[in-house]
Formats: C-alpha cells, structure tokens, sequence
C-alpha cells in the first residue's frame, strides 16, 4: 500500500513538472529566447553580409516596421479586451468585428510592402524584390506577435499558439542560414514569405477549432461595431505614444543626420534595448491571464500585487543587458554589427542607462494596455506628447553629437516609464459589460 502510495505522489510530481515544462509559460518563454537568438543572429548576418549603404536600407525598412506596429499593437489589444470576457463566459461578443479588422490590417499590409521599397527606385529589380520580401517579413512578424497572438491568448490559445510560434521561428532560423550559406538577399526573402504563408494557414485552421469562434457568426452589427471601434481607438491612441517613445528618433535623427552614422548609433542600441524589453514583455505576458482573470472578477488588490511583482521580476532581468552594455559595449557591439560598428564607447552609459528603463517601461505599458485603462491610456498618451515634444526642441536647438543625443533620449524615456508607472497604481475593476 505505502509502495502504491509513493508510486502515486512520484507519479503526480512528474505530471505537474510535466505540465509545467509543456505549459504556456514554458513554451513561451521558450520561443522568446528563440526569438531573442533570430533576432540577434539576423542583426550580425545582415551586418556582415551587406554593404553599409544596403545595411542603412534594411536599417530603414526595419523602422517603417516599427511605424506600422502601432495598428497591429491596436488591434491585437481590441481584440483581446473584446473577446477575453466572452472567453470566461462573460458578457461581450465580437467574434464578426475582430475577424473584419484582422483582414483588413493584412491586406493593408501587404500594400505596404510592396509601396514602400519603391522609395529606393525600380533600376535594380531584384535589389527591389529583395526589399520588399524583407519589409514583408517585417511586418507581418508584427501581424504574427500582435493582432494574432493576442487574439489567441483572448481564445485561451496561448499554449498551442507559442508551440506553432517555436517552430516557425526555428524555421526562419533556417531561413537565416541560407543566406548566410549563399549570400543571396532575394533567396532570403522567398523563404521567410513562404513560411509566413505556411504558418498562417496552420494557424486559421487551429483558431477555427476554438469554440470562442465558431459562435457569433453573423455579420458585425452598427452597435457592435462602435464599441470594439472605441478599444481599437483607445488602443490605438496609446499605441502612437509607444511608437512616439520608442521610433520618433527615427524620424527626428533622418531629417536632421540623414539615412547614415547617426542612425545607426541609436538604431544599435535600440536593437538591445529591445532584446531586453521581449524578455521583460515576456514575463508580463505569461502573467497577464491571471491578472486579467483577478481584474474580472473585481480582486483588484491581488491584480495589483501581482503587478508589481512582475514589474520587480522586469527590472531585475533587464539589469543584467545594462550591465553588459555598460561594462562591455565595444565588444558587445562588435559581436553584434562588426564593421557596420560605429558606436562610439563613451556612449556606453548613456545605452546602458536606456536598457535599464525599459525594465520598467515595458511592463507598466503592456498591463496598462490590457487591462481596459482607457482613461489612464489617455493620460500617459498626453504626457508622452508633451515630453516628446520638449525633447524634440532640445534636440533641434543644440547641435548635439550622438552621444549627447542618447542623453537627451534617455531622459525623455525614463519621464514616460515612471508616469506610466504611477497609472498602473490606478488601474480599477475590469468590467466586462463597458468597452474600454
């Protein structure tokens, strides 16, 4: 009997180490750091395997990806806060509206793709081909972590969507490889199109399953479409204010430096910093059901707490890229863009300070979104506009190099992460019968 017993517990222990193992968290911490690797190894292949003048092209396609994010930010957020109540069999319907914006934002992408790289002129078609199957990949990665993953997570699709996303990207991982083999951008770009095509066919059959989407099938109602119009409104306002922290040195840095040395220093150190915010983003995100589920049901105190808790975990992990960018930045850089380096090492403070905000600036702005903040959105949205433009005028009033640029940018980010921070101790109930 004891021998049963004991059979039984070992048995039960290996099942909830198991389920751990395979569980959503695992799995997409998992394609996190898969993702972490794709995003590093393609940073140091392209960099080595262009020129600098089709480096600072990519450069440029790369951030008309980030200028697009904001859509595909907005309506995945929509999305969730329109269909997670529906999920936990509460009041809402939205099923008609979600899948109306979802193929109206790829075929806009798609557009895009392919209008863009024109910028660079038709003389050389397979330089421009080459261009737009990177853009396309681009932004349709974005599609791919946005407006369909958090539609996923909505449906309680988190576990099989990460593991569809773990293979995918192990097999742009491939796709990397073969161009680092033969040197061929345009064959690069054919195989990432393809596996996004692969990919999204694989994904439509497993969300038409979800028991969340087999119902509400009618057309989208005038009612139903004004109220996932405002989360998508609301989503949106706060996904410009993101774009407006994160990229608006893109655009301050082209029009007063051009598409050249300058850009590439802040885009460098942006690139780490956005390594450590999908680390961050990721701790956040395997919280987020709970936290949603805790707002739901009106235990606010323990959704707070958790909060705060994860923002501790954030910090703590962004603290160690800071502390290699400070410590170790020309190495680190030359690991990362070999002769494409030309970040300068005193600029290693100013980085590593910028990687170290992030810490907190992810997590407050991902809850914050999530969690049906409307107002407290707006609040941040206005507080970003007015920093952003007084880090606009001290960047055009002063002739600064790039080291002093990253200075002025550091303290314009770190003035949004605490305000954001200071929203996220207000953050109410979530009720499900008013839109966000």
């Amino acid at each position: 009997m004891t021998h049963g017993v004991t059979e039984g517990r070992l048995g039960g222990r290996m099942g909830r180490i198991l389920g751990l193992a395979t569980g959503f968290g695992a799995l997409h911490a998992v394609h996190t750091a898969i993702n972490l690797l794709f995003t590093m190894a393609q940073l140091v292949v392209l960099a080595r395997g262009l020129d600098q003048p089709r480096y600072a092209e990519i450069v440029f396609l790369t951030a008309v990806g980030f200028y697009a994010q904001p859509v595909d930010q907005a309506i995945g957020r929509a999305n969730y806060m329109a269909l997670r109540p529906v999920s936990l069999g509460m009041a809402g319907s939205g099923r008609a509206e979600v899948l109306r914006f979802l193929v109206g934002q790829g075929a806009l992408l798609v557009l895009l793709s392919f209008a863009v790289p024109l910028w660079f002129g038709l003389d050389d078609p397979v330089r421009y081909l080459g261009n737009a199957l990177f853009l396309f990949g681009c932004l349709f990665t974005n599609y791919w972590s946005f407006d369909l993953q958090s539609t996923a997570w909505s449906a309680d699709l988190g576990r099989p969507f990460a593991f569809i996303s773990i293979i995918r990207r192990i097999a742009f991982l491939a796709a990397l490889g073969l161009f680092w083999l033969t040197g061929n951008f345009l064959l690069f770009g054919l195989a990432t199109t393809l596996i996004i095509a692969l990919f999204m066919v694989i994904l439509v059959r497993m969300i038409r399953r979800s028991a969340i989407f087999r119902q509400d099938a009618a057309r989208p109602a005038a009612s139903g479409l004004a109220a996932y119009w405002k989360q998508f409104w609301a989503s949106l306002l706060f996904a410009l204010s993101e774009l407006l922290v994160l990229n608006s040195p893109y655009a301050v840095l082209t029009a007063l430096f051009g598409v050249g040395p300058v850009l590439v220093v802040f885009d460098s150190v942006m690139k780490v910093c956005r390594l450590a915010m999908a680390g961050s983003r990721t701790l956040a995100e395997i919280f987020l059901p709970r936290i949603s589920r805790q707002l739901l049901a009106g235990e606010v105190a323990r959704a707070h707490r958790g909060l705060w808790q994860v923002t501790a975990l954030c910090v703590g992990a962004t603290a160690i890229p800071a502390g290699a960018v400070l410590f170790f930045s020309p190495w680190l850089f030359n690991l990362l863009l070999g002769p494409n380096n030309v970040v300068p090492p005193e600029a290693a403070p100013a980085a590593a300070l910028i990687v170290l905000v992030s810490g907190f600036y992810q997590p407050a702005t991902f809850f914050l979104s999530y969690l049906n903040a409307r107002r407290l959105i707006l609040n941040v949205t206005r507080f970003a506009c007015i920093a952003a433009l007084a880090g606009a005028a001290v960047v055009v009033l002063r002739h600064w190099q790039p080291v002093g640029l990253l200075w002025v940018y550091a303290g314009f980010f770190g003035s949004v992460s605490f305000y954001a921070l200071l929203q996220c101790a207000r953050i109410e109930p979530w009720d499900a019968a008013k839109p966000a």
